[in-house]
């Protein structure tokens, strides 16, 4: 199962969410805590009962509060919590397919784009291109 969550973190969502550190210029655990307050809202979005809107609304208060006061503390991740999302995904696509409802299925992208973004260790500068720019013989570097 390690092999699986490691293929599917670096090949599916650590370049993206690489990406996007560094054009939002936000840490890795910033990141991962603006995805689980966005699944908390899609979560309230999708809600259909009463408690079910509570429990959501609760939920997008706490992520609101630990996204802006807690944003760039080291954050943790699980590989078995990992695997289980995946397998609800892969569930959730498999019933979307059979039965053409969708409803939900964004939810677990989102807590993988959350999950594998608390794993980077480290996010690598973003290349710029004017200092990646080969020089021509004979020119002077500015």
């Amino acid at each position: 199962m390690t092999g699986i969550d490691l293929w599917v973190g670096k090949t599916l969502f650590v370049p993206l969410i690489i990406k996007f550190c560094q054009i939002t210029r936000q840490s890795q655990y910033a990141v991962s805590r603006l995805f689980w307050f966005i699944t908390a809202l899609d979560q309230l979005r999708i809600a259909t009962t009463l408690t079910s809107q509570i429990i959501a609304g609760l939920f997008s208060v706490f992520m609101m509060f630990t996204a802006s006061t807690r944003a760039d503390m080291p954050a943790f991740s699980m590989a078995w919590f990992r695997m289980v999302a995946l397998v609800f995904l892969a569930l959730d696509v498999f019933s979307g397919i059979i039965s053409g409802a969708w409803r939900g299925v964004e939810i677990w992208l989102l807590v993988l784009f959350a999950e594998y973004a608390a794993t980077i260790t480290t996010v690598p500068p973003r290349e710029d291109r004017k200092a990646t720019r080969k020089l021509r013989p004979g020119e002077a570097s500015r």
